[in-house]
């Protein structure tokens, strides 16, 4: 499985590095947001952390300090207006929720992943023998880099997505947020997503990319940021003026509605 996992790695990098023509270095899973700042297209999945955990796994045991370490609080399905039992025992692990959003994550898990991904593809990128000149990290992002990435909520033709009270021309919504204030509010819209939200999380690529190409920026999970216990752009269980952009939403542990992106800060680029 460890073998597996490297040759995933590999692959994305060195499709990052195809191309006969000088290409600038994009770190694998980015979009470029300037020459020394790139930010993952959308929020970490379930599927990457459990590819990070079988690496854990696999070089220090099942049953390791260090195994145990990396696992997500599942039991955060529990809490207050999120008690989803199944998802105690499937949301993680399930391939149906594979491209969702991992949660029950703590910041010092999050740094520890970031310092992870740094590594392995800095030596993916010595086997490749590929911009070995380049010194980059990922991390969490800024408050200001994430208020900045965000581009306050734009897509590409202009169109905030609170300017039309969270939907779009036709009605639809344009993000996964709390739209019903009450349970009796959920009832009257017959459950219809188009209309009132997801129940909880849609797939990181959902809904419109912003200015950025960035998905869910706003909605969806919660964001952490590089200030520990202040997450950014509200969740499934926030209502619309709980996302704005300038809203701070503060966190004590790990929770069913918050999850993070990595932003990669490259300090040396240039074709090759």
């Amino acid at each position: 499985m460890r073998k597996i996992i490297l040759l995933t790695l590999l692959a994305t990098v060195l499709l990052s590095f195809t191309g006969k023509k000088k290409k600038q270095f994009i770190p694998p899973g980015t979009v470029k947001i300037c020459d020394t700042l790139y930010a993952d297209e959308a929020e970490i999945t379930n599927l990457a952390w459990l590819e990070y955990e079988m690496w854990v796994k696999t070089k220090y045991g099942a049953n390791s300090p260090e195994h145990k370490a990396v696992l997500p609080d599942t039991t955060v399905w529990r809490e207050k207006y999120a008690t989803n039992e199944p998802y105690v025992i499937y949301y993680y692990r399930h391939p149906a929720y594979n491209y969702f959003p991992v949660v029950g994550i703590s910041y010092e898990q999050v740094t520890a992943y970031c310092k992870w991904r740094t590594e392995q593809v800095k030596r993916l990128m010595i086997i490749s023998k590929k911009y070995q000149d380049i010194n980059f990290e990922y991390r969490l992002p800024s408050k200001a880099e994430w208020e900045f990435i965000s581009n306050n909520g734009n897509y590409s033709d202009g169109y905030s997505v609170f300017s039309r009270g969270g939907k779009n021309e036709k009605g639809l919504v344009t993000f996964n947020h709390r739209w019903a204030k009450d349970t009796a509010e959920w009832v009257r819209s017959g459950g219809d997503v188009n209309r009132i939200g997801m129940e909880v999380f849609a797939p990181v690529i959902s809904y419109w990319p912003n200015s950025f190409k960035l998905y869910n920026m706003i909605g969806n999970a919660a964001e952490m940021v590089l200030e520990k216990g202040i997450s950014k752009g509200g969740s499934w269980r926030n209502l619309l003026e709980e996302c704005r952009v300038g809203k701070d939403i503060h966190y004590e542990k790990p929770t069913a509605w918050l999850g993070f992106r990595c932003v990669c800060i490259v300090k040396q680029n240039a074709g090759v």
